[in-house]
C-alpha cells in the first residue's frame, strides 16, 4: 500500500512540475529599445521585470530554466519600452517601437511627439522615482511644454510605450 502512495504522489508531482514546465503561456511581451538593438521578451505568468540601482532587471519566468534569465540592461542605454500582453499587434513590435519618437532630445522648452496613429491620446510624463509629472492629452506631432520640468531624465508614457528623454 505504501509502495501505491509512493507512486501515486510521484506521478502526481511529475503532472504537476510538466503542467508548470509547459503549460504557463506568454503573459506579456516587453520590448526593449537600447542605443545598440532591439529586444523582444516574452514574459510568463511566473516572471517579473524590475529596478535594482542603474538597471532594469528582466525575469521572464521563475524557473529559469531555458529561456533568457535573467537579463540586466544598464538604464543609461534604455531609450524606449513597449509593453504587450493578450493578443499581441500583428504588427512587429521592433517596426513598431521604432515608429515612436519624441523630439528634440535632451529637450529644453518642449518635445514633439512621433506617434503611428492620428488619433488624439493620453500621456504621462514620470521622474526616475515614479512620480507622475505631468499628464495631458496630444497626438501624433503633437507639441508638449516641458519647460516647467527640472533638468534630469524623464520617462512619457503613451498607451503601452514608455519614452526616455532628457530635460536639459
Amino acid at each position: 500500500m505504501r509502495n501505491i502512495h509512493f507512486r501515486i504522489l510521484l506521478v502526481f508531482g511529475f503532472i504537476v512540475c510538466c503542467a508548470s514546465a509547459w503549460g504557463e503561456g506568454v503573459a506579456a511581451k516587453i520590448t526593449v529599445e537600447s542605443s545598440e538593438k532591439t529586444q523582444t521578451f516574452d514574459m510568463y505568468e511566473s516572471g517579473k521585470m524590475y529596478f535594482a540601482d542603474d538597471f532594469l532587471i528582466i525575469e521572464t519566468d521563475a524557473n529559469a530554466v531555458s529561456r533568457q534569465n535573467p537579463v540586466k540592461i544598464d538604464l543609461k542605454e534604455i531609450k524606449k519600452l513597449l509593453f504587450t500582453s493578450g493578443e499581441f499587434s500583428k504588427i512587429d513590435d521592433a517596426t513598431y517601437v521604432s515608429s515612436f519618437d519624441l523630439s528634440p532630445n535632451p529637450a529644453k522648452e518642449y518635445v514633439i511627439v512621433r506617434i503611428p496613429f492620428e488619433e488624439e491620446c493620453n500621456f504621462l510624463v514620470y521622474d526616475m522615482k515614479g512620480e507622475v509629472k505631468m499628464s495631458g492629452k496630444t497626438n501624433n506631432g503633437g507639441k508638449i511644454d516641458v519647460s516647467s520640468l527640472p533638468a534630469g531624465v524623464y520617462l512619457m508614457n503613451i498607451g503601452s510605450m514608455y519614452i526616455k528623454f532628457n530635460k536639459i
